[in-house]
């Protein structure tokens, strides 16, 4: 029986919850609605999990609390796609829910877990029904009453993992794309693999992964002295006189940080710990006697301001941030003076490397453009963790992106064009074309494996064998309801030629007369065109 939790169980539970994703994550990219090649919605989840596992993998401590804050720290910053993006809220909100403790009861960690369901709908903005989202709701609420009484943590899993299953199996009937496909959603059964892998790994039933992953999370310096940016203030006080020995100091406190230092005297402690959460070590301190000498300093601030001493580069005030795929991409954005990260269909970039992209960047500020609607998510957890310094502009293709970085203007206000940004993505219509990898059955419409398939924001509108038909009924489409159109800008992928993208353009441009065809080399991989409609 597992009734107390402690941070030796916790850490079994998720590294079986990785190790199942290793061995199942391309069951859940199959599920993908559309048979399109950016259906990475495991790959999202297996990366999210290896980074937490990078984090945990040599973790040795006993406090829960400790454990499932590195664990949400790894998750976080190595959250790639919406799916993986929830998948990290759901485990930071389980380190909330455990913050401070060695163990935990049954019901405590069945209450951090529901801690956890509320933060991932806290990451969503608009949820929808028949999601990863319905089945974390379901779980919460099938779990609601047997946590008030079960003492066997491992029978709590096993309920939330019946829970879940039920939740799931409505999901088609929630969201009729679903039903239409006869498919349950792909995030929904990853939520699923990860509780069964968290059960194989608490009761032993899997085999524990020996392997080594570069950590995402690195360890900083600030005057020859090592932080990790979850316990980012040095905390540092005197207590005399002190009621409480060394000993007992240190069992307190061990769980609210690390390189604790306790040092004690004739009647006083002398106490030196890395924390999260200074004021509540404080508050705890303030029990054992009067506080002395009470200093708190905030590496990451410390580290950033040496940084900027080391390496003094004049950084201008904001900037233009885009993430694309392609060298023609990088041109095209380079000549609009906008700086790219690498990124895109199959390729999500994670929160460490839009962080890393940001720190490291020519500005103080920047406008992101994700460029896809799977990186939007991360972009929003990015800018939760660097406030400020961020804003996005929710480009879906990088075919938007150009549209919108073509108003950059450094001499005006970032927030003037920002507004400016957002007001031009509501005026035009974007698309792709890509290349069915399934065969599958969308909206009636049988599609075979390498048919071409027409998307206008993000909605599949044509199926076609050929191309070029393929583009002629796509743009076809989009100009009946846009008749006053005059301008529509393409560009091709690194698997069509010049020439052929060339010709494609020259059938449009006799086709559709009334407007202007601007045909430019993308180079992006899966897609043999990006548009935008204007």
């Amino acid at each position: 029986m597992y009734s107390q939790i402690d941070g030796t169980h916790y850490k079994r539970m998720l590294v079986g919850a990785y190790q199942a994703f290793k061995e199942n994550y391309e069951q859940i990219n199959e599920l993908n609605v559309f048979p399109v090649p950016d259906g990475d919605t495991g790959t999202n989840m297996l990366n999210t999990l290896r980074s937490m596992y990078s984090v945990i993998a040599e973790e040795e401590t006993e406090f829960i609390g400790v454990l499932a804050e590195k664990a949400a720290t790894g998750a976080i910053m190595g959250a790639r796609g919406n799916s993986g993006v929830i998948l990290s809220q759901i485990i930071q909100g389980c380190a909330k829910g455990l913050r401070g403790k060695k163990t935990a009861s049954c019901r405590e960690v069945g209450k951090a877990f529901q801690y956890g369901i509320l933060y991932a709908y806290r990451a969503v903005v608009k949820p929808v029904e028949g999601t990863i989202l319905s089945v974390a709701r379901g779980i919460a609420k099938g779990t609601r009453e047997v946590t008030k009484s079960e003492r066997d943590f491992a029978q709590v899993l096993r309920t939330a993992i019946i829970s879940g299953e039920e939740a799931l199996a409505k999901t088609p009937e929630q969201l009729p794309i679903l039903k239409e496909a006869n498919v349950v959603d792909a995030g929904g059964q990853g939520l699923l693999l990860f509780l069964k892998g968290c059960l194989e790994g608490l009761t032993g039933e899997i085999q524990v992964p020996q392997e080594k992953v570069p950590t995402e999370v690195k360890q900083l310096q600030v005057k020859g002295e090592s932080f990790s940016i979850e316990y980012p203030y040095c905390t540092e006080f005197i207590v005399n006189p002190c009621k409480v020995r060394g000993n007992e100091a240190r069992q307190t406190l061990e769980s609210w940080g690390e390189s604790m230092i306790v040092a004690e005297g004739d009647g006083l402690l002398k106490v030196h710990i890395h924390t999260q959460r200074p004021g509540h070590v404080l508050d705890m301190a303030a029990d054992w006697g009067t506080l002395h000498d009470i200093k708190v300093d905030n590496m990451v601030d410390q580290f950033n301001k040496n940084k900027h001493i080391q390496h003094p580069v004049k950084k201008k005030d904001w900037g233009v941030l885009a993430v694309v795929s392609g060298e023609g991409w990088n041109e095209l954005m380079a000549g609009l003076h906008v700086e790219v990260m690498p990124g895109g269909q199959t390729m999500n970039p994670s929160v460490q490397e839009i962080m890393h992209a940001i720190d490291n960047g020519h500005a103080e500020r920047y406008i992101i453009l994700p460029n896809n609607k799977n990186i939007i998510l991360a972009a929003k957890q990015t800018q939760k963790i660097v406030g400020q310094r961020l804003e996005i502009v929710e480009t879906r293709n990088p075919a938007e992106g150009a549209a919108v970085a073509m108003l950059y203007d450094p001499h005006q206000h970032l927030d003037v064009v920002l507004e400016k940004m957002k007001g031009r993505l509501q005026e035009i219509v974007s698309g792709g074309i890509t290349q069915a990898v399934r065969d599958s059955q969308v909206d009636g419409v049988e599609i075979h494996c390498d048919d071409y398939m027409g998307l206008v924001s993000g909605e599949q509108v044509v199926i076609h064998s050929e191309l070029a038909a393929c583009a002629q009924t796509t743009l076809g489409t989009v100009l009946q309801k846009m008749p006053e159109a005059e301008i529509v800008t393409m560009y091709y992928g690194s698997d069509l030629s010049e020439a052929e993208a060339q010709r494609i353009a020259e059938e449009l441009a006799a086709t559709y007369g009334n407007v202007e065809i601007e045909l430019y080399n993308g180079g992006q991989p899966l897609y043999p065109f990006f548009f935008t409609v204007e």
